[in-house]
């Protein structure tokens, strides 16, 4: 719940910060390079061995995205929190997130498990879309 609590605020923060900038994506840019001097420091504090390249080249493709798909989200937040707010932002977040999940789960994607699709789930997934629309409309 702590995480879920943090990234609601990560949003606001960024678009609050890029305010100061002369442009928003300057604010994405910001919370990357503080990202990954924090990411160095927790590396450091723990003392991890550094990654060998030859392992590094096994990984698939796709597994070196989730960097660029961090950049989507914080840019979408950029432009989009200060026009949603950032209830009606997150909730639709978090509803595309579940949607995602369980065509990740139903398909395996990712080399995860397959995991079956009930009518109990997708009932929550409906349940939380209609959610977003009590969030925004109500």
């Amino acid at each position: 719940m702590l995480t879920g609590v943090a990234t609601s605020y990560q949003p606001g923060i960024n678009a609050k910060f890029a305010q100061f900038t002369p442009s928003k994506l300057h604010g994405g840019v910001v919370n990357f390079a503080v990202g990954l001097a924090a990411m160095l420091l927790v590396c450091a504090a723990v003392r991890t061995p550094l990654p060998e390249p030859a392992r590094l080249a096994q990984a698939p493709w796709w597994s070196w995205t989730g960097g660029l798909l961090g950049a989507f989200w914080v840019t979408m937040s950029l432009v989009l929190v200060p026009r949603l707010g950032a209830a009606n932002y997150i909730s639709a977040v978090i509803a595309g997130q579940m949607v995602g999940s369980l065509v990740i789960d139903h398909f395996g994607h990712l080399g995860l498990a397959v995991r079956e699709v009930t009518p109990g789930r997708v009932l929550g997934v409906v349940l939380i879309v209609a959610g977003v629309g009590c969030v925004k409309w109500l």
